[in-house]
């Protein structure tokens, strides 16, 4: 029988937080500000670059913690503040901003109901739009009402990182949406959608403006994404007839557009841009990870693709760069790599290691991961991951590892779980099932409507790939997921009684109706009208997709995970999983933490549940 002592890497290991989240430079690369894991809390530390000796340490207090950071000018860095509030162990942002000096100095808290001695008023959150690269003393701010029922629209407010001095710029057209600013920090569109789920698309000329209906002319979806340099045009992402976007450039005066790069399979994964270049390159993951450059003679597209090359095909990431150009923090990470920082000297073309992630973690133990592709019997092309157990190739107990969701896609790169199954001797099988996003809006949709039934073939069609490949044993598959993954955890296993010896069903939702009354999908005003249009409305296709009413199908026992402060997938879902599960005598485990949410936050939970993952699979399909 396997046993968490007998792991190639400890459960322990894998059930950690990381210990460095993130390293930018200052414009003059004079520092660097480090995002550290300081005893389950975030803290912002600052180092001069030539030493590393520590200037200052932003330290979380038992409720507050650094999130996301930026920095303004070569002394000050704006900070995203997360808290802990009510019954939750993660901590979240709420839209507080706190400015603070390499030093130390001038610390402050200016924005958010704490800032100016709580005279703001509570509920606004203000969030990062643009840090202004030619004004040392301002950023712009997406400032909005944290109530998701709202219909309060939120505006681009200019905000001073010494004081907290706020001037409205411009307020949104529509509720829920993104703005776009132009390179002299215009706000020129707006994405949003209204109260019945529907993409929204508006355009100002310019300051001062007023905003229009921008886009009804095009066929699919437009997508702007950062203006050009002379903010005569915008870069976009587009679609047609649903397929895959492509990158164009957009003339606004002419509506003139050039085509940049199209995949046939994948939209990008995001484009590669500066504030010096603007967009010169995209990140595509068709399979593996791969980078596109359509300004190739620029320096940076020269820098990127030379560290892509440098790292042997893992992802690479250029975090923040000097005012001159001369240095950049790179990270690296891939499917053996949780992650590291490196110093980059574009001029001296050397790389300089500056941090693990995980450190405790030997790269070398870790299992690689390898894309597939099948068909289904309608024509669609699935991409799939598959990840294999160091030395080990053919007739492996197996778990199928379906992503949540269910509009969301798996890439390639390291994952925590994958790791941990492999690392005790699974295979395991991953897949992009229709609906999935990253492919095109028609595939995203061939999934509406289909969540318990097409959605699932397509994961039984990745179990059975594995299968004739030779690598998974047939008679030892388990199907183990979260959020999305966890319903369909379930839900594979009924409809298809005979494939699985297991399911695991973590922060799982089990009624489909119950998403309507229970969770914060319903709390958003466009909500129901999402739910309509992703599960569909007949009552009794519902009903036919939810675990809860269809157990008398189920062979494989269960084993359920949940935190009882769970807004997303509520705990109700588990709690009906249960009792439906007794009232049947179906065997199950059962594992519930409350002030955890969606996903177990702290580190002794994460432990446990994994704990209890690797025992019940062992008991299930283990050697």
């Amino acid at each position: 029988m396997l046993s968490c002592s007998a792991l190639a890497v400890s459960v322990e290991d894998l059930s950690k937080h990381r210990e460095f989240y993130n390293v930018k430079i200052s414009p003059d690369g004079k520092h660097l500000a480090v995002l550290v894991n300081d005893e389950g809390r975030k803290t912002l530390t600052f180092l001069e670059t030539d030493t590393f000796e520590v200037t200052y340490s932003l330290k979380g207090g038992e409720r507050d913690q650094a999130g996301d950071y930026f920095w303004v000018n070569d002394e000050r860095v704006i900070v995203q503040v997360q808290q802990v509030r009510g019954a939750l162990e993660k901590p979240l942002s709420y839209g507080e901003i706190f400015g603070v000096n390499y030093d130390g100095r001038k610390s402050k808290m200016i924005f958010g109901y704490r800032s100016k001695g709580g005279l703001v008023l509570a509920g606004y959150a203000g969030f990062l739009l643009d840090n202004l690269d030619d004004d040392d003393k301002h950023i712009l701010i997406r400032k909005q009402l944290m109530d998701r029922r709202s219909d309060i629209r939120p505006s681009v407010v200019r905000l001073n990182v010494y004081n907290g001095r706020e001037k409205r710029i411009k307020k949104a057209p529509i509720a829920y949406s993104q703005f776009l600013v132009d390179n002299e920090g215009n706000p020129r569109f707006v994405a949003g959608i209204d109260k019945d789920h529907n993409a929204k698309l508006f355009y100002s000329k310019g300051k001062n403006q007023d905003w229009q209906p921008f886009g009804e002319e095009f066929e699919g979806e437009f997508s702007p994404i950062r203006f050009t340099q002379d903010n005569k045009g915008v870069y976009a992402l587009k679609s047609v007839d649903g397929k895959p976007k492509g990158l164009y450039k957009y003339d606004l005066a002419t509506g003139k557009e050039l085509l940049l790069y199209r995949s046939e399979i994948a939209d990008p994964t995001y484009p590669i841009s500066s504030s010096l270049n603007g967009v010169y390159g995209l990140r595509m993951d068709e399979d593996y990870p791969t980078y596109l450059f359509i300004e190739p003679d620029l320096q940076e597209a020269k820098l990127h693709k030379a560290l892509a090359g440098a790292f042997n095909g893992d992802k690479v990431a250029i975090t923040s760069m000097t005012r001159d150009r001369r240095l950049a923090v790179v990270h690296v990470s891939g499917d053996r790599n949780p992650g590291e920082f490196y110093l980059f000297d574009t001029q001296k073309m050397s790389a300089k290691f500056l941090l693990s992630s995980a450190k405790w973690i030997n790269k070398s133990e870790l299992a690689a991961t390898e894309p597939f592709r099948i068909k289904t019997p309608d024509g669609l092309v699935l991409n799939g991951l598959l990840t294999l157990p160091v030395g080990k190739s053919e007739n492996l107990p197996t778990v199928v590892l379906p992503h949540g969701g269910p509009h969301a896609r798996d890439y390639w790169g390291y994952n925590s779980q994958v790791q941990l199954l492999a690392s005790a001797g699974y295979a395991v099988v991953q897949v992009n099932f229709r609906g999935s996003t990253g492919y095109g809006k028609s595939f995203e949709e061939a999934g509406y409507g289909h969540w318990g039934t097409k959605i699932q073939d397509d994961i039984l069609l990745a179990t059975q790939y594995a299968i004739e490949q030779g690598v998974a044993d047939k008679n030892r598959v388990c199907v183990y997921g979260a959020s999305f993954g966890g319903y369909s955890a379930l839900q594979s296993a009924i409809r298809k009684p005979d494939a699985f010896k297991c399911a695991i069903g973590y922060v799982g939702v089990y009624d489909l109706e119950m998403l309507y009354s229970e969770g914060d999908v319903k709390d958003h005003t466009w909500g129901g009208a999402y739910l309509d249009k992703t599960l569909g409305k007949d009552k009794a296709e519902l009903i036919a997709q939810s675990p809860v009413h269809n157990l008398d199908k189920l062979k494989a026992p269960v084993l359920i995970i949940h935190g009882e402060d769970d807004l997303r997938a509520h705990f109700e879902h588990a709690v009906a999983l249960k009792e439906a599960m007794d009232k049947k005598g179906h065997s199950y485990e059962w594992l519930v933490k409350d002030k955890e949410g969606h996903g177990f936050y702290k580190e002794d939970n994460i432990l446990e549940a994994n704990q209890r993952i690797l025992d019940f699979l062992d008991k299930h399909i283990g050697d």
